[in-house]
């Protein structure tokens, strides 16, 4: 499926599936992972107090304390790029999935042992994101 502008930083899955069919496939495929769901954000929700209509979107973020302590070891300055988060989006053509890439996120610290860990992570959001698609469709 065609979706909107994928930049360089991020990675994007389109899909036919609802999306809440997407989210729930995601949180399922997040714990199958042993990985914890921190956090679920309705922007349309909070949107709405605000007076602004928009459709469908979720963000999940999610993470371990394993990845933590490892990042934190490595370089504490790199703690803003974490947790890690999808958006799941209504765009004209159906459900975008979309993640930052944590290879570029970590990347440009140039530590050794951040981009291993990105390397990782990176690896872990594809098997998460291949699995709820997976499950989804």
């Amino acid at each position: 499926m065609t979706v909107s502008s994928e930049p360089i930083f991020q990675q994007v899955r389109g899909t036919s599936a609802s999306l809440e069919t997407v989210v729930d496939a995601l949180k399922a495929a997040i714990v199958a992972a042993d990985v914890w769901v921190l956090h679920e954000i309705n922007p349309q929700t909070l949107l709405r107090q605000a007076n602004i209509e928009i459709g469908p979107a979720r963000q999940l973020l999610f993470f371990h304390p394993r990845y933590m302590k490892r990042l934190l070891d490595a370089d504490p300055a790199a703690v803003l790029e974490v947790p890690l988060k999808f958006a799941v989006l209504t765009e004209d053509t159906g459900i975008a999935l979309r993640w930052f890439d944590p290879v570029r996120a970590f990347e440009r610290y140039r530590n050794r042992e951040l981009k291993a860990l990105g390397a990782e992570l990176s690896l872990l959001c594809d098997q998460i994101v291949a699995s709820a698609l997976e499950t989804a469709s």
